[in-house]
């Protein structure tokens, strides 16, 4: 996870300059929290099986 937030930094850096520069700390900080909310949510998902994917994803079974 931290391996992503630092790759993420520049681009946070980048779209935090776009605002006025009193809230430029907050909105970081509200983007890495957003961030890392969302990996929890991905990193906790497992992928489907073969079969539980085929059956979901096949109109006739």
């Amino acid at each position: 996870m931290e391996f992503i937030l630092n790759w993420l930094d520049n681009e946070i850096k980048k779209h935090s300059k776009q605002t006025v520069w009193y809230e430029r700390e907050d909105l970081s900080q509200d983007m890495r929290i957003k961030i890392i909310e969302k990996l929890n949510v991905l990193l906790e998902e497992e992928a489907p099986g073969f079969l539980e994917y085929v059956k979901k994803n096949n109109p006739w079974c």
